[in-house]
């Protein structure tokens, strides 16, 4: 199994979105996934020579890292959006979505500790 290399096609993905004026978007979403993940060789290590050889914990270990990586990303994001509906006037969304960012950056965190955890 190849656990380091990256993803650029799970990282892409399409969002739509309607305006108040009803104007509707559609645009590409893309995500820097420099992640850690496992693939099975199909029985032939030849092409991964010593890579082919993981306990379940380094797979494991490789999963919680993107995992991390990829909720971090997101809150990012919605810190983003809120910084737009700010800007867009709405005040009480703004607050509601940053209490939510930082919800999730406490979870996040948690996650980090068992990460780090795991790679003791």
């Amino acid at each position: 199994m190849h656990l380091d290399h990256d993803h650029i096609a799970l990282g892409a993905h399409t969002h739509e979105h309607t305006h108040a004026d009803g104007t509707t978007h559609t645009h590409e979403h893309t995500h820097p996934h420099d992640h850690e993940h496992s693939h099975d060789c199909g029985g032939n290590c030849s092409g991964c020579g010593s890579q082919c050889e993981h306990t379940p914990m380094e797979e494991l270990t490789a999963l919680m890292k993107y995992m991390v990586g990829h909720n971090a990303a997101h809150a990012k994001e919605l810190a983003d959006l809120a910084q737009q509906l700010e800007k867009a006037g709405s005040h009480t969304a703004y607050e509601q979505v940053m209490a939510a960012v930082s919800d999730f950056e406490k979870g996040n965190m948690r996650l980090s500790v068992v990460l780090a955890s795991m790679e003791k």
